[in-house]
């Protein structure tokens, strides 16, 4: 009879111990599947800012094309042996031009500007850029010549500037300008 008793006092205990058991069990399960949840919202926030970035740049990349397009389609070639020559004389003029212009800072008038003798060819080279020639000079007062040229307006002749050092100091120099 005690046993009959005891049978469900402790069929009863352990049951309420499976509950707060399982409940604990439970509630860490829910910590991590929050944790799992969190971590998601976050990826999924990184890869829509980084959608909308790349969209922006697609636009960018997509009007720069639009207007390369309409710019190629403007330029016809005008009709005519004569003229053709001409276009292309005067375009193969200009694109000389830009690759002197490009060429280093020497190409602006502003920086002959701060050229005056006395300076080293240290500094001449850091305010104008290296030259286009180097040349020694006969000349017992000119140890060298620093040459810049290029045609920097697109008529055809070149413009010259022109540096003379004297043991390693600027003597005199011409402007391209």
């Amino acid at each position: 009879m005690k046993s009959i008793f005891l049978l469900p006092i402790a069929l009863a205990t352990s049951l309420l111990a499976e509950d707060s058991v399982s409940n604990a069990e439970l509630s860490r399960k829910l910590d991590l599947i929050l944790g799992k949840v969190s971590g998601l919202e976050t990826r999924v926030a990184e890869l829509e800012k980084a959608n909308s970035e790349v969209k922006k740049e697609m636009q960018a990349v997509q009007k720069t094309a639009d207007e390369a397009k309409t710019a190629s389609q403007s330029i016809a070639l005008p009709e005519g042996d004569e003229a053709k020559k001409s276009f292309m004389s005067k375009l193969r003029l200009q694109l000389k031009s830009e690759e002197a212009k490009a060429a280093g800072p020497w190409t602006k008038e502003e920086t002959w500007t701060g050229m005056r003798r006395n300076l080293t060819g240290f500094k001449v080279r850091k305010l104008l850029g290296n030259p286009n020639k180097i040349k020694k000079s006969l000349n017992p007062r000119i140890d060298q010549i620093y040459h810049y040229e290029g045609d920097l307006n697109a008529d055809g002749t070149n413009e010259v500037g022109e540096v003379s050092l004297f043991r390693d100091r600027v003597v005199s120099f011409s402007s391209p300008f």
